[in-house]
């Protein structure tokens, strides 16, 4: 009796235009993006369809905000005139008529609320983030931000700004912290509040180092657009559905109303930013699809992925503490490493060259979150308590990382 072997997988279908870094590992994208495969709305793919979708995305930047750099090059208006026509906006007046079409386009696509938006539910979403409190920023920082670079397709980007390299990370991460801070404040999503102001900079100062790269001559047809729509979803879902994922896992019970408020302020957020409303999600689920195949077509880690998570953990034992701070720091950086561990699994570590280390600290903190935030299932006091609390343990913290050079915005 002849054994056949199994047939060979066939290879997939590579989109017409896309960029080299496209699937540029097909295996490693798979173990890479199995984790996320039981809380996904996925059994498998990415389909044609889909590949076809996230190739567009690698090759797009941010049409509006790259309109208007275009129409201040040209002198046809100014960064002063914008931001008189987005304070007219605000204000609920008409902008001003000899402003050209670029300013107009952008400030609607800034201050227009879309039909679908439920400022409640925007509240809610950001009195959850909140909530979590240390344990939310944690899983920002080992699980979003380390794990996000695992891929490599946004570190070349990230290492060349030098600001999440060497001792200047500390005060990078402090700043991204208290921008994310102030759009949880209350009301921060708001045109008008620090927390949009923040994000209105963070969209222009992406489009500016879009158009740096580009003129130095980035490889388009290798790495898609410095930065594109693909990597900013991903990072908009990093914030949204990851977090309620890595929240989740350590111990922080979302209910759904809760789990949608937090997918609905970021849908937000991440249109005020200039992500395309296409991958822009209200469930979990369905966001965590994207991630899936984001990271199914991602390229993987090189080495400026080991020099940024290097970085990054290394920056933890720079925190500034007030008393006893070499043995806090010491306490923090294992802190950091067992929940980096725990988060990303022993491969996800090693390919970041890190050396794995034992989860002790998600076995303190899991059951302790249970407990709390069960607790505040059933009790508005006990919510309001954890709310204030993680408001004043982020506060300290983007202190600490920064060592007093970072104040909270909001």
């Amino acid at each position: 009796m002849t054994l056949r072997s199994a047939p060979a997988r066939p290879a997939p279908v590579r989109p017409a235009g896309a960029p080299a870094r496209f699937a540029a590992d097909e295996a490693w994208g798979r173990r890479a993006a199995r984790m996320l495969r039981p809380f996904a709305d996925v059994r498998s793919g990415p389909t044609p369809a889909e590949r076809a979708r996230i190739s567009r995305a690698l090759m797009s930047g941010d049409p509006a905000a790259d309109a208007l750099l275009e129409a201040i090059s040209r002198g046809d208006t100014s960064m002063s005139r914008l931001r008189e026509a987005l304070d007219e906006a605000i204000a609920g007046r008409p902008l001003p008529a000899d402003e050209p079409e670029e300013v107009h386009a952008f400030v609607r696509s800034v201050t227009d609320l879309p039909d679908w938006l439920d400022p409640d539910l925007a509240d809610r979403g950001a009195r959850v983030c909140l909530r979590a409190g240390l344990t939310g920023q944690d899983v920002l920082g080992d699980l979003a931000l380390l794990g996000g670079y695992r891929p490599s397709a946004t570190t070349e980007v990230l290492t060349s700004t030098g600001r999440l390299t060497g001792e200047g990370t500390s005060r990078r991460i402090a700043e991204t912290m208290a921008w994310w801070h102030a759009v949880a404040a209350p009301g921060g999503w708001r045109p008008g509040s620090r927390g949009w102001e923040m994000t209105v900079h963070v969209r222009l100062m992406h489009a500016r180092v879009n158009r740096a790269m580009l003129d130095k001559g980035w490889d388009t047809a290798a790495k898609g657009m410095p930065i594109n729509q693909g990597d900013m979803a991903a990072t908009n879902g990093l914030f949204s559905a990851t977090f309620l994922l890595g929240t989740l896992v350590l111990g922080i019970p979302h209910s759904p109303r809760d789990a949608r408020a937090v997918m609905h302020l970021w849908r937000w957020v991440g249109l005020v930013m200039g992500v395309d409303e296409d991958f822009l999600h209200e469930r979990p689920r369905r966001a965590l699809r994207d991630m899936y195949h984001f990271l199914r077509i991602s390229p993987p880690p090189d080495d400026n992925s080991v020099v940024l998570a290097e970085s990054l953990l290394e920056s933890y034992g720079m925190t500034g503490f007030p008393r006893l701070a070499t043995l806090r720091r010491q306490l923090d950086v294992a802190r950091h490493r067992a929940i980096a561990t725990y988060l990303n699994g022993l491969a996800g570590m090693r390919e970041l060259g890190q050396q794995p280390a034992v989860p002790w600290y998600p076995a303190v903190i899991i059951p302790a979150n249970a407990l709390a935030h069960g607790a505040a299932a059933v009790s508005p006091r006990v919510r309001w308590a954890l709310e204030r609390r993680g408001d004043r343990r982020i506060r300290r913290q983007i202190a600490r990382y920064s060592r007093g050079t970072v104040q909270p915005i909001a």
